[in-house]
């Protein structure tokens, strides 16, 4: 009989992890928190719950005496973007007998990253939940957070100011969860298999096949996910491994990745002079144009078919009345009267 029983939970539990199963949990979340720290989290926090749901939970501290007391949220594992909304109250009995009502956050997919903690100095807030469809509504980042759904956040009453320290799943570079201690004064990333340092920053992209680091000069590389990386370079270089040092120069409006003449680190070189480079500004394009040269008279002889004359295909050029695609661009020839001269079939400045 114990054996039988034992196997029944094993298939029990295995059946609950199954993707694309959704056990038959009791649709009821929500209720009244009246104690000064405590968890809110969709039911079965992180697998997927019974839709349509709608929930609401009460965080109460008016019992609790206090001067100068504050409720904090750390949204330390947030995955859905649809339906979550913080609303904070003056009084708060139900959905009918209540004042002061105030929007705290409603999370949307364009702020679901942007904030850690959100805090009320009024002794209710109210957090609902509600969702017709678990499709299109969830944080999706290759490849272990594919299969993660609802919440799971933390509350508490306190007077002093929120942990700064507190994370997100945006701290721990998505690689990892964000996890806080028991006393509510630690947070750290608990991060996923082949991820490693504080905020789950080091992943393999950050190493070649070699496994040297890919960012140089002491630069800090932060892979997102499973397939991006970042280099944060520290102060005077950029590039996108960092591998190139900003100019040493008193021109300010140099001392930037706008100027257009960078070196590579090299000690044994002179570093190079910005001052008689040429500069790219924020505001203009460049392009890219081949010249191939070819028989001037058989190229005079089909512009004149194709447009009259050399003076004719002269005015429409500068008049910008030939549409010219700049994907592939093979000027044969060009007649500007101010600019350029033709003398022993070359170009002559």
């Amino acid at each position: 009989m114990k054996a039988t029983v034992t196997s029944v939970f094993f298939l029990c539990l295995f059946c609950s992890n199954l993707p694309g199963v959704i056990m038959n949990f009791d649709p009821f979340c929500g209720g009244h928190l009246a104690g000064p720290r405590g968890v809110i989290h969709t039911p079965n926090f992180p697998g997927q719950f019974p839709i349509p749901i709608k929930c609401r939970w009460v965080i109460d501290v008016s019992d609790i005496p206090s001067t100068n007391s504050s409720i904090v949220v750390y949204l330390t594992q947030l995955y859905v973007y649809k339906g979550l909304r913080f609303t904070e109250y003056a009084y708060y009995e139900s959905e009918t007998m209540n004042f002061g009502a105030a929007l705290v956050k409603e999370v949307t997919e364009g702020n679901v990253f942007k904030y850690q903690r959100l805090r009320t100095f009024r002794p209710f807030l109210v957090v609902e939940f509600e969702l017709d469809r678990l499709e299109g509504n969830h944080v999706r980042v290759l490849n272990d957070l594919l299969d993660v759904y609802g919440f799971n956040v933390t509350y508490e009453m306190t007077e002093e100011h929120p942990n700064p320290e507190s994370c997100t799943i945006r701290d721990c570079s998505f690689a990892g969860n964000c996890l806080v201690s028991a006393d509510y004064t630690s947070f750290w990333c608990d991060c996923f298999d082949s991820f490693n340092g504080r905020s789950c920053n080091e992943g393999p992209l950050c190493f070649n096949d070699e496994n040297i680091p890919v960012c140089q000069n002491e630069a800090t590389c932060r892979q997102i996910g499973a397939e991006a990386m970042h280099c944060d370079c520290p102060n005077g270089y950029v590039g996108h491994n960092c591998e190139t040092r900003l100019l040493d120069t008193s021109e300010t409006e140099c001392a930037s990745e706008n100027c257009i003449l960078q070196c590579p680190v090299n000690e044994q070189e002179q570093p190079c002079t910005c001052k008689d480079g040429t500069k790219i500004y924020n505001n203009r394009s460049r392009y890219e144009c081949r010249i191939k040269l070819s028989n001037v008279t058989s190229l005079r002889t089909g512009l004149i078919s194709q447009h009259g004359s050399l003076e004719s295909f002269s005015k429409q050029v500068s008049e910008g009345e030939l549409e010219i695609s700049m994907l592939n661009i093979f000027c044969f020839y060009c007649f500007f009267k101010k600019t350029f001269k033709l003398s022993n079939n070359r170009f002559l400045k």
